[in-house]
């Protein structure tokens, strides 16, 4: 079985992404961004290679059109590695340059 778990920059990311939702928009907002992410989760258990290839071994899901995130998998080890979250509306090479 696909195991997933986060880094300390998606930790961060994802805090940033959702308290900006909560900022602009409302709870339930947040709540339909939550329900995205842990939707691709469930999609990426069940295919890896899902997403958008952005380097050798890095991709992307575009969760919705304000925001995406970029993850890893291992696998060997079978685990996926939620890497950042960027709200799509900022400029890219500020956060990509992280990864």
């Amino acid at each position: 079985m696909i195991a997933i778990k986060i880094s300390s920059l998606g930790k961060s990311s994802f805090a940033d992404v959702s308290e900006f939702v909560l900022f602009i928009w409302n709870i339930k907002v947040l709540q339909q961004f939550i329900d995205l992410v842990e939707k691709s989760c469930v999609q990426l258990k069940e295919n890896p290679d899902l997403g958008i290839p952005f380097s050798k071994k890095i991709r992307k899901i575009v969760l919705h059109k304000n925001a995406s995130m970029y993850y890893e998998y291992d696998e060997m080890n079978k685990v996926i590695t939620i890497l950042l979250f960027i709200d799509n509306r900022q400029n890219p090479k500020d956060y990509l340059k992280l990864l």
